[in-house]
Formats: C-alpha cells, sequence, structure tokens
C-alpha cells in the first residue's frame, strides 16, 4: 500500500508543462535474463521523476541512430564499437499520440527503438553500477511502478506494447 502511495505521489508531483508534448528520438532496448525472468533496462529521468528506457531527444541534423549513440556516450561514457553497437536498423519504428489525461493536451511521439548490444562485459557494468539504471520486468511495467515504489513512465508501458517486447526474444 505505501508503496503504491509513493508511486501516485511522485507521478501527481509532475505539475510542470510536460517537455515530452512533441517527442523525436530513439530509446535503446536492453534486455537481460534474472531469475528466468526479461528484464530492460530502465533509466531514471530526473526532469519526469520517473524511469523510461535509456535515451535522447533526436537534433534536426542528427538520424535517429546517431542521437542515441551521442546519449550513450555522454550520458554513460561508454564508447561505441569499443564498448557497445546498436542495431543498424531500428526494432520498431513508432508514430502515434496519447492523451495521459482527459484534461490534458495529446503528447506526439516518433520513436526508433533499437537494440543495444554490448562488446566488453564492461559496458553491462558501466550501465548497472550507474544508480540511475535499474533493470525492470513486465510485473513492474504493467504497474507503471517499481516493486519499491518509484514510478515508470507511461510511455514505457506504451512502447513495451507498441513494440511488442512481451514476445521478443533476446
Amino acid at each position: 500500500m505505501c508503496k503504491e502511495i509513493r508511486c501516485l505521489l511522485l507521478k501527481s508531483l509532475k505539475g510542470f508543462p510536460d517537455p515530452m508534448s512533441n517527442f523525436v528520438g530513439s530509446f535503446i532496448l536492453f534486455q537481460s535474463t534474472i531469475e528466468e525472468k526479461p528484464h530492460w533496462l530502465a533509466h531514471w529521468n530526473y526532469e519526469r521523476q520517473e524511469f523510461m528506457l535509456p535515451g535522447a531527444r533526436k537534433r534536426p541534423y542528427e538520424t535517429f541512430q546517431h542521437c542515441l549513440i551521442s546519449d550513450l556516450e555522454k550520458s554513460f561514457e561508454l564508447a561505441p564499437f569499443e564498448d557497445f553497437i546498436i542495431s543498424r536498423e531500428p526494432l520498431a519504428h513508432l508514430a502515434f499520440s496519447m492523451k495521459p489525461l482527459d484534461d490534458e493536451s495529446s503528447e506526439h511521439y516518433i520513436i526508433e527503438l533499437f537494440d543495444f548490444h554490448e562488446i566488453q562485459g564492461s559496458a553491462k557494468q558501466v550501465l548497472e553500477q550507474d544508480l540511475r539504471n535499474r533493470w525492470v520486468n513486465e510485473l513492474e511495467i504493467e504497474a507503471g511502478c517499481t516493486i519499491d515504489g518509484f514510478p515508470i513512465s507511461d510511455l514505457f508501458r506504451t512502447l513495451y506494447h507498441k513494440a511488442n517486447l512481451a514476445n521478443r526474444l533476446s
């Protein structure tokens, strides 16, 4: 009960205008098996106060893939082609709108999802040791909250379903 209240409280504290009302960008899908269940890497978004897939907003002069590689270099200090590669083609290209609440305006998204592949085992260690990251499972994504009460983005759940991650093999 306390965890659900904490999750709802953190979600309600987001009373500022939504910076993602029009979002064009990309996210990585890094999957791991923990206790025989698939988990996906989630990254804490300080601005939105929730966990989301690691990713970045695309600038007009960038490709979807390039914006993601740049963000992984900057945010996690990982070197492309040394520490990691991302898939050449996106796992999914999605364009959709969401209306979170009846009294809010629609949010519009154009998103590409890429597979993340570590080249050196140290890349996974770097990501796991970063306190802003954690592995989340299907139950947490569906609940919109981690097991210890931190919110998970509604967008994460939407992408989970639209990209059919539940049936995706690692």
